[in-house]
């Protein structure tokens, strides 16, 4: 179960849950187990996208057409939020109790505690890029708004890649990384293989393949071994850490 408990306690603590999601991938970070709790519990469920800075326009455009509810923000630049904060703050008024008691959620690494320290400034939540950060939760008061923050969780059925590229484990700690590196080159790759030229400075030439690719990447930045093999466990650590540090835009 892990911190399920602690985050089932948010939940039913909460009149207002945020759902911090990483906008570079919505469908993988959206976390549908969190969704279907917070909907079986009867709770009012806002969708809040994080890393909008990493993001296409075009892609920014379409996810806020499909979101027409949801909130898009930068925690690392401070951008947008102060529009949910307005948003939480017209809710609280009309709110039947002295306070609207907020619970934030999402994957591991989503963003809560960044967003947490910029709607109560002196919060003072420990912010790590390292997943497991929050163990314990407590109600953090601004006006009327009692904020809480919670652990980052994983649902059950998700494996391994998508827990690597939704950043809920540590790159180091994650076995068979190469899978995972390579899942995050065909994902950019898809978007725009330019992305992986301007970043890490490699050619992408007609039919290369993913692995090709993810070679290029470990000779262009001298992870070679004996015999000038690449270290593919240290190139895969590397594309790993790029993409969950938010190293990588999508928006280049």
């Amino acid at each position: 179960m892990g911190f399920w408990p602690v985050v089932l306690n948010v939940l039913r603590n909460s009149d207002v849950v945020l759902l911090v999601v990483d906008a570079r991938m919505p469908e993988i970070a959206r976390n549908s187990e969190i969704v279907g709790k917070v909907e079986k519990a009867g709770k009012r469920l806002v969708y809040v996208f994080n890393k909008r800075d990493l993001v296409r326009g075009e892609d920014l455009k379409n996810l806020r057409a499909e979101y027409s509810k949801a909130f898009f923000i930068s925690a690392l630049k401070r951008r947008g939020v102060g529009k949910l904060k307005e948003s939480l703050n017209d809710i609280a008024e009309s709110w039947k109790r002295e306070s609207l008691r907020v619970g934030v959620v999402g994957y591991p690494n989503a963003g809560k505690s960044s967003l947490i320290n910029i709607l109560v400034p002196g919060a003072g939540v420990k912010v790590k890029s390292v997943s497991g950060t929050t163990r314990k939760t407590e109600w953090i008061r601004s006006g009327r708004l009692r904020i809480m923050d919670s652990p980052g969780v994983i649902p059950s059925g998700d494996n391994k890649i998508k827990i690597g590229l939704t950043a809920s484990k540590d790159p180091h700690k994650i076995r068979n990384p190469e899978k995972v590196a390579l899942k995050i080159v065909e994902f950019l790759v898809r978007k725009d293989a330019g992305i992986l030229e301007r970043f890490y400075g490699i050619n992408v030439e007609d039919g290369m393949s993913y692995y090709g690719m993810f070679l290029a990447v470990g000779k262009k930045k001298g992870f070679l071994v004996k015999g000038g093999v690449v270290d593919e466990d240290r190139c895969a650590v590397r594309i790993i850490d790029d993409w969950q540090k938010g190293k990588i835009s999508m928006n280049s």
